[in-house]
C-alpha cells in the first residue's frame, strides 16, 4: 500500500507516468493488489517489456488481474499475446475471463484464433448471450480476411448461430458477423 501510495504521490507531484520497467515490476508483484492496478495502468504502456509481464499474469490466481491485463493487451494492441490468450480462452475455468480473451483476440484480428473462437462458441446454447462477444470476434476476424478453409468453418458456425437462436441480441450479432465475411 505504502509502495501504491508513494507512486501515486510521484506522479501527482511531477506530472511524470512511471517507466514501463516500473510497471512491469508492480504487474509482478507478490502483493495482488499491486498486479491488479499494475495489469490496469500498463493499458497506458505499449512496450514490449510491460506485454510479458502481462502475459504472465493471464496465469495469475485474480480474476480481476487477468481482466486487467487482457484489457490492457487488447488496447496497446500486442499482437505477439495473441498464442497466450488464445491458450486463455481454451483452457481458462472463468466464463468471464474466457469472454474477455475473445473479444481481445477480436480487437487484435489474430486470425489464427478463429479455430479457437468456433470451439468456444459450440459450448454455448442457441439464445445464450454470453456468446455474444466470440461472434463479434469471428465477424471482425472475418473482415480481415481468412484462409478458404478457416472462412467455412466461420461461415457454417455463424449460420448454425443464426438459424438456431430466438434471442434477437444473437441474431443481430450473428447477422452483423455475416455481413462482414469477406
Amino acid at each position: 500500500m505504502k509502495t501504491q501510495l508513494a507512486l501515486t504521490v510521484l506522479i501527482a507531484l511531477t506530472g511524470c507516468a512511471p517507466a514501463a520497467a516500473d510497471i512491469a515490476k508492480a504487474i509482478s508483484s507478490d502483493n495482488p493488489v499491486m498486479r491488479e492496478d499494475g495489469a490496469k495502468i500498463a493499458q497506458n504502456y505499449d512496450d514490449p517489456v510491460v506485454w510479458d509481464a502481462l502475459v504472465k499474469t493471464l496465469q495469475d490466481s485474480s480474476q480481476k488481474t487477468k481482466l486487467n491485463a487482457i484489457e490492457s493487451l487488447a488496447y496497446t494492441e500486442a499482437k505477439p499475446a495473441g498464442p497466450q490468450l488464445i491458450d486463455v480462452l481454451k483452457n481458462d475455468p472463468d466464463p468471464r475471463v474466457k469472454r474477455a480473451a475473445a473479444d481481445a483476440l477480436g480487437r487484435l484480428c489474430i486470425l489464427e484464433s478463429a479455430p479457437a473462437l468456433v470451439e468456444y462458441l459450440s459450448g454455448f446454447s442457441a439464445d445464450d448471450r454470453e456468446q455474444l462477444a466470440g461472434i463479434w470476434a469471428l465477424g471482425n476476424l472475418g473482415a480481415q480476411g481468412l484462409d478458404a478453409e478457416t472462412k467455412k468453418i466461420v461461415l457454417e458456425t455463424l449460420v448454425q448461430k443464426r438459424e438456431s437462436t430466438t434471442d434477437k441480441y444473437v441474431l443481430y450479432s450473428a447477422n452483423y458477423a455475416l455481413r462482414t465475411l469477406r
